[in-house]
């Protein structure tokens, strides 16, 4: 017996296939998913959580970036004469490629020829020392294209800055030991090339959003500790999965550098920008968890899957072991940027502020000359990244100011406080034992999740 149905009824089914489709090729479609089907276990709650949180995330999309494409329109229209930019520059050890973008300014006239660029073209103009700023876009680790950040870096390169947005290799052809890799070879390049393009190569500085901000600040964070000879090993009862390999970076073809003593450190970036950032991978897999989304999440395949990986991989608690390793935190000092800026939205249901609030209070530990963390009123998770692309909006401006103190830092710039309740001695050990208990529980959920 055949079923017919209405038109109306036809037309229901084919709103709901729409609907529901790319849920199901998220559910269903992962690269390493279990061998047996179902893929998930399809049970009510765990359902409902991640079609309301699919449904949320679309929705904050919808309303944040339709309203952009007005606006870019505009901005293209006045301002793309302002902007000099240079497309599909190769960069390190694989085939990766990079934008670069130079802005005019009445102090750094730069008129670029570059209607053949291509791998070995020339494009050579005089330093005007023009701070550099490396943009690593997010995207949870598996999405993304640097073109995208075009309007934001158009911005930023108004403002006097060099901006180089390399695009990086991304799950499911990337771990995170790659993508670290990949950031490595844009600093390197930048170093070695952005004289070239009018940059100070001394002052560089590494910006990143959202899964961007953690592959930046892990790569700059392991580099401290590796420097300092106190890489933690983590161990975790029960996982016997092998520990991830985070690369070493290649040598700088230059001797840059702080000395301390005998000792010279690396001088890799003069500071760090984070937008939005997860810096405690086992507390984000725990909250993950907790709304009913880890198995729909690139994070855990990316640092591949285990309670030990998942703290290796967490800038956090790669500078709390080291800070309670070393007999005094002057050395973290002196192999940490001089400058670091973390901004997170109050209302971020994506990566909790307090992924950015703990980063922070261990940075002060460390007293970093230039550290500053604000938490913006209102703002979600795409929030103050997509603000840089609007010059006319109200917090677009405050952004820009925090970002200029922390490149261009005044007299009156300096580390923020962190707790002034405590004395310095009595804040460090408080935040230590209050640090450990917070991934102790972390680590416990995420144990049991598995």
């Amino acid at each position: 017996m055949s079923t017919t149905y209405s038109r109306r009824q036809r037309m229901w089914l084919a709103f709901l296939a729409l609907f529901f489709l790319p849920l199901w090729v998220a559910l269903t479609a992962q690269t390493d998913a279990p061998q047996s089907y179902p893929f998930l276990p399809y049970h009510p709650i765990r359902v409902y959580k991640v079609v309301s949180t699919y449904a949320e995330l679309q929705f904050n999309k919808l309303m944040r970036l339709v309203p952009l494409f007005g606006h870019f329109a505009r901005f293209q229209l006045t301002n793309s004469k302002k902007t000099d930019m240079i497309k599909n520059v190769a960069y390190g050890r694989g085939s990766n490629l990079l934008d670069i973008y130079i802005g005019t300014t009445p102090s750094s006239p730069l008129a670029l020829d570059h209607s053949d660029d291509d791998n070995d073209s020339e494009h050579t103009v005089e330093s005007n020392g023009s701070p550099v700023i490396i943009y690593v876009y997010g995207g949870a680790w598996d999405a993304g294209h640097k073109s995208m950040m075009m309007p934001m870096a158009q911005n930023l390169a108004n403002q006097g800055y060099i901006v180089v947005v390399p695009d990086y290799t991304r799950y499911p052809r990337a771990k995170i030991e790659d993508m670290v890799s990949d950031v490595q070879d844009a600093v390197n390049w930048t170093v070695q090339t952005v004289t070239r393009y009018g940059g100070d190569p001394s002052n560089i500085f590494l910006m990143g959003s959202g899964s961007g901000a953690h592959v930046a600040s892990l790569a700059v964070m392991h580099d401290a500790v590796e420097q300092l000879g106190c890489v933690p090993v983590p161990a975790v009862e029960g996982d016997t999965t092998p520990l991830v390999k985070i690369p070493s970076w290649p040598e700088l073809p230059t001797d840059m550098g702080r000395k301390v003593g005998s000792q010279r450190f690396k001088e890799r970036v003069q500071g760090l920008i984070l937008f939005s950032g997860v810096f405690d991978i086992t507390f984000y897999y725990a909250y993950l968890h907790k709304r009913g989304i880890e198995e729909v999440s690139a994070m855990p395949r990316v640092m591949h899957q285990s309670a030990s990986n998942y703290l290796a991989c967490s800038p956090s608690w790669l500078l709390a072991s080291a800070t309670a390793a070393l007999e005094t935190t002057e050395l973290l000092e002196q192999v940490l940027p001089n400058s670091i800026l973390i901004i997170h939205g109050e209302q971020d249901r994506l990566i909790p502020a307090h992924s950015s609030q703990t980063l922070f209070d261990l940075l002060c530990t460390a007293e970093i000359p230039n550290i500053k963390f604000k938490v913006y009123t209102g703002q979600s998770h795409l929030d103050p990244a997509i603000d840089l692309v609007l010059p006319s909006n109200p917090i677009t401006s405050a952004l820009l100011n925090d970002i200029s103190d922390v490149v261009r830092p005044t007299p009156g710039t300096g580390a923020s406080t962190p707790n002034g309740l405590l004395e310095e001695d009595d804040y460090v050990k408080h935040h230590q034992d209050q640090y450990t208990k917070d991934f102790s529980d972390s680590l416990q959920d995420t144990v049991l999740a598995y």
